[in-house]
């Protein structure tokens, strides 16, 4: 178990926008973060990471927490993961208090594949390295593709000896369970009753799969045999440790160039990723072979706004590629696509061209994907009517998907003008489409944006009477936030005589509310509230980030909620246009009085309410004492609503 002590430095050290911006492009917008968030399908950035709070919170789905939360919804690591995968991100030395047997026992699976990947990656790379047949077989072959010594300890390639079982004896002595070792794809056990270990990767030369982080979680291997009934590549099997269809490669060596030049070109292989990356073209990744995923190309959506597809000179192979276009189209990303001469692919074109050639192909050869798609598939139709259509019905039924509207349009137009058909006859085919696609998302799906709304005929739903939550959360928030600070309070003596006092904000609102013996209404918050004062009480100091890190879950995420803005107002305002706007920390006094003042004219507007439902019920000789309450109470609301510069309320 790691000490509490170990954990707390962990706590201190992490920073929330260095971890997030490990897996989520972020560009800071005044005090904060923006990114797309990870954890929903969006196409404006609603994810935001506040510095200052050690918080990230998304205004769109909901999902908010700490470095720590983020790395266990994210990667799906256990709390102690989290802890350990920190500890090594910032140089921590991790103190664990000695476990039991059953504490062992325990241990995750998902922490098991990460140890054995680890190992096995430092062992194929010793192997490549300092063996006479890694060496020889190995290094050489790397060496014939034209990889340099630089580019191959970059990307951690590896070899396993042809021997047949001496990565299995290997890791067996060191300790590694044979079970783990299967599970992480890199023995098989003979089913001839002995259950001896084999090495599945022997004979072949590795490519580590790396996670985010960059930590192996999977792995390519490659045949060096020109036996034609071998695989040529083995892959390491699916595990909680390791999604193809989440995965990409080359994706931890490519993501911060990604960002930087907002754009990612996405290849098939892991050697068109080396060789790219070694002419300098470092923003690439692959699908490692495998069919394009929904995953894979949101994936790339965090970190950039356009993809560019780079395709060898096959074209049977492109067309069959074409379902790549439609899904990086339907996730709202710009697509490009590039093409390399007959008989060349992205790796032999790196190889054969200087690095500068090779940058002036990707950025002169580009295409629009509508302009590459509509020349492939009418490259095969000739005068064909029935094939032209046919085309032309996939092509529209590609533009369908792009969510913009306006791009839409402009697609339909264009490829109107390129295939010499009447605009009006695509706009109705892909009304169709569009239909067509609605329907299969069922009867509660919005409808086209080409049919009426039904919506605009409906009664609008009634506004639903929130009561005193919005007044209780804006009293929260300035605990939370606020509570610590110091202000300068005036009060009246007995005497009649204006004196001030310092104190903090939260004993300002604890004595306020003490006055009128006030409490909120919502459980949560009244908890929060509670607690705050009593420890406030027994003089710890509690700064704005006390509750964000609190271990009550729901504590934590209340403080969050309330804690994160949605928006931050610019300093343009004051610097440009001298239009001057007070923020609480400028007039925390002001915002405290605001704030009570509010949830004691929501409190007052509801008594009388209820007060008038009872008048309306009750005896003739019990409604003059009830009117005189009335009376009352409706003056206090008028000084209210006068000292808030409100109306009175209906």
């Amino acid at each position: 178990m790691i000490t509490p002590q170990a954990i707390q430095s962990v706590k201190d050290a992490m920073r929330v926008e260095e971890v997030v911006g490990e897996f989520v492009s972020l560009k800071r917008k005044g005090p904060r973060y923006l990114g797309l968030c990870p954890f929903h399908n969006e196409k404006t950035p609603s994810f935001n990471v506040s510095p200052n709070l050690g918080i990230y919170k998304c205004f769109g789905c909901g999902e908010a927490g700490d470095a720590i939360t983020f790395l266990t919804k994210h990667e799906h690591l256990s709390y102690v993961e989290a802890i350990r995968w920190l500890a090594k991100r910032y140089n921590i030395e991790v103190t664990e208090e000695e476990q039991t047997p059953e504490q062992q026992v325990e241990h995750s699976e998902r922490e098991s594949l990460a140890v054995v990947q680890q190992w096995a990656l430092n062992w194929s790379v010793d192997q490549l390295w300092n063996t006479d047949e890694g060496k020889r077989i190995g290094l050489s072959y790397f060496h014939e593709r034209g990889f340099s010594d630089a580019t191959i300890k970059a990307f951690q390639l590896g070899y396993v000896p042809e021997q047949g079982n001496a990565f299995a004896y290997a890791a067996q002595a060191n300790g590694f369970n044979p079970e783990i070792l299967e599970k992480a794809g890199w023995i098989k056990r003979r089913e001839d009753g002995t259950g001896t270990a084999w090495d599945f990767f022997a004979g072949r030369v590795t490519f580590p799969i790396l996670g985010l982080s960059g930590q192996p979680i999977g792995f390519g291997a490659r045949t060096l045999k020109s036996d034609k009934k071998l695989p040529k590549y083995f892959n390491s099997p699916e595990s909680v440790l390791y999604n193809k269809s989440r995965s990409l490669y080359g994706i931890a060596q490519a993501k911060k160039s990604i960002v930087e030049q907002g754009l990612c070109y996405l290849v098939e292989g892991y050697t068109d990723v080396i060789s790219l990356h070694q002419a300098g073209i470092t923003n690439v990744v692959a699908s490692s072979g495998t069919s394009l995923t929904e995953e894979q190309v949101r994936l790339i959506k965090r970190y950039a706004p356009v993809v560019t597809i780079l395709y060898d000179g096959d074209a049977a192979g492109m067309k069959a590629s074409l379902r790549g276009i439609d899904l990086v189209l339907k996730e709202g990303l710009n697509v490009k696509v590039v093409t390399f001469p007959e008989g060349e692919d992205p790796d032999s074109f790196a190889k054969s061209h200087s690095s500068s050639e090779v940058r002036a192909h990707l950025t002169d050869t580009a295409q629009d994907f509508l302009v590459f798609k509509a020349a492939l598939l009418m490259a095969d139709v000739g005068d064909d009517p029935v094939k032209k259509a046919a085309a032309i019905h996939e092509i529209v039924e590609s533009i369908a998907l792009v969510p913009d509207h306006v791009l839409r349009s402009l697609y339909l137009q264009q490829c109107s003008r390129m295939l010499g058909v009447n605009e009006q006859a695509l706009v109705s085919e892909m009304n169709k489409v569009l239909r067509r696609q609605y329907r299969k998302q069922g009867p509660d799906h919005a409808a086209t944006e080409e049919l009426i709304s039904p919506e605009l005929a409906a009664p609008q739903p009634e506004v639903e009477d929130l009561g005193t939550f919005p007044q209780e959360r804006e009293l929260i928030r300035i605990l939370l936030a606020y509570g610590h600070e110091r202000i300068t309070v005036p009060f009246v003596t007995e005497e009649r005589e204006q004196q001030e006092e310092e104190m903090s904000v939260a004993e300002a609102m604890f004595e306020v509310l003490a006055v009128d013996d006030l409490l909120l209404d919502n459980p949560l918050y009244k908890e929060i509230y509670l607690h705050y004062r009593h420890v406030s009480n027994l003089g710890t100091s509690i700064g704005e980030t006390y509750y964000v890190a609190h271990e009550r879950k729901d504590w934590q995420e209340a403080a969050i909620e309330v804690l994160a803005e949605k928006y931050v107002l610019s300093h343009n305002w004051m610097d440009r246009h001298r239009i001057y706007v007070k923020r609480d920390k400028t007039d925390l006094l002001r915002a405290l009085t605001y704030a009570i003042n509010g949830l004691k004219l929501k409190r007052v507007t509801r008594m009388l309410t209820a007060l008038s439902n009872d008048i309306g019920m009750a005896a003739y000789e019990n409604v003059g004492p009830l009117m005189k309450e009335k009376i009352h109470l409706q003056k206090i609301r008028g000084q209210l609503a006068e000292i808030m510069g409100r109306p009175i309320p209906v």
